[in-house]
């Protein structure tokens, strides 16, 4: 399938989300495609003008003054405008050279067997308590686990708002030595000084870099991390009509979405 649009709109990010919605109410007759390999932001469909897509872009290209978006089934969408909002992804928790399944970046992101079953919050820094805390909010027990008794990047005040948390178990001097799985789902996990514990998700900050490797390097400037390069506060790309925003651009402020914004409907006035 071919399609045609006025604006694309690649990557599952909640300031996309937001410049999504402003754009299909502040100009109805503009026909916009939303594509996300997996929608985990609040995704409303209240726009007759927006079209949600759930699936992969492998390819981005333009020729013609036309984006064309690539999808993995094999349709082609072709439009004058591009925003680009994807978010991060993060670097998979490795432990004894083998993968972890059920690894969290995210308080928000609950499996969905997760039933009563503890979660373990791996930290060492103060934003790592702030972190826990939040998970602790959606399951009923949490171990909390540091690879050191005394841990420098978190504040004693930090220690005492975990150990007052009634469904927060600390264990210091503790990292998870083995893992143990049922049909491809994390059940289990051996913890260095303490007994085997049976656990639902394992919640980590591992290294993230933005989410730009459906893009050629050919056709949108990076930079050495993978950031897409903006040329002005209204997040504008090198590539005429296309912009950036969200984590994928490195910096998103809501003063450059409502300059994003204004810029695009301009090119629509009169429609």
């Amino acid at each position: 399938m071919n399609l045609q649009v006025d604006i694309i709109v690649v990557g599952d990010s909640l300031s996309g989300h937001a410049v999504v919605n402003k754009l299909a109410s502040a100009n109805p007759i503009i026909k916009m495609v939303f594509i996300s390999r997996e929608f985990k932001s609040a995704t409303t469909h209240d726009f007759l003008n927006v079209e949600y897509i759930k699936e992969e872009v492998v390819f981005t290209d333009y020729k013609n003054r036309l984006f064309g978006c690539y999808l993995s089934n094999g349709d082609r969408i072709y439009s004058t405008h591009l925003i680009i909002a994807s978010g991060l992804k993060y670097k998979p928790l490795i432990i004894n050279n083998k993968e972890v399944p059920d690894v969290y970046n995210n308080a928000d992101d609950i499996p969905k067997f997760a039933k009563n079953q503890p979660a373990i919050v791996l930290g060492s820094q103060n934003s790592d308590v702030k972190f826990a805390l939040a998970v602790a909010k959606k399951y009923k027990q949490i171990y909390f686990c540091t690879e050191k008794f005394n841990v420098d990047g978190i504040t004693p005040a930090n220690f005492k708002k975990l150990s007052e948390a009634k469904n927060i178990a600390v264990l210091p001097n503790t990292s998870i030595t083995k893992i143990m799985t049922s049909d491809g789902k994390l059940a289990k996990v051996d913890l260095s000084n303490y007994s085997t514990a049976t656990c639902s998700a394992i919640y980590a900050k591992t290294e993230a870099c933005p989410e730009t490797d459906f893009i050629s390097d050919k056709i949108i400037s990076k930079d050495e991390f993978g950031y897409l390069k903006t040329t002005n506060i209204s997040q504008s790309l090198l590539v005429p009509k296309c912009f950036a925003l969200g984590n994928c651009a490195g910096k998103s402020t809501k003063k450059m979405q409502e300059a994003m914004i204004e810029a695009i409907l301009n090119d629509f006035n009169g429609r």
